[in-house]
């Protein structure tokens, strides 16, 4: 599914690089610059939400998209802090590609390094709340 997944974001044209596990996705990050990370919450060894917590401190300006195969996933699990959008598996092309780009946009309201001492910090929690982002691509909708 990753590559599947790659192909349709650089077919957007968005540049797209692929991880076999969080460790791995971890050691991508620290070599390069990236602005979204599409994560599930179901990878082999350290699961996704492991991740978002060390995205999260590691990387806070980077963009997270959550992605799970189960419907039943709480809201407290689904929407941490930092995750900009919430997938549900099987993706489709158009869901996928709609959630990156909300992403992106997120990502482009963070300055480059964000400092909450000096209120430059746009959480995801503000972003949302102004309707500039989706909460979830589910059902083809947005709340």
């Amino acid at each position: 599914m990753r590559e599947v997944l790659v192909r349709w974001l650089r077919a957007a044209g968005y540049g797209a690089t692929e991880a076999p596990d969080a460790t791995t996705a971890l050691d991508l990050l620290a070599g390069g610059e990236f602005d979204v990370v599409l994560v599930d919450i179901e990878m082999p060894g350290r699961d996704g939400l492991w991740l978002v917590h060390r995205l999260r401190e590691r990387f806070p300006t980077v963009a997270i998209v959550l992605a799970t195969a189960s419907d039943t996933v709480p809201p407290a699990v689904s929407m941490q802090e930092g995750v900009v959008e919430y997938l549900l598996k099987p993706f489709e092309l158009e869901r996928v590609v709609a959630a990156v780009k909300r992403a992106v946009d997120w990502r482009r309201t963070v300055p480059a390094t964000p400092s909450a001492a000096d209120g430059n910090t746009k959480t995801v929690a503000e972003w949302l709340s102004t309707g500039s982002g989706l909460r979830r691509s589910v059902d083809g909708g947005t709340e």
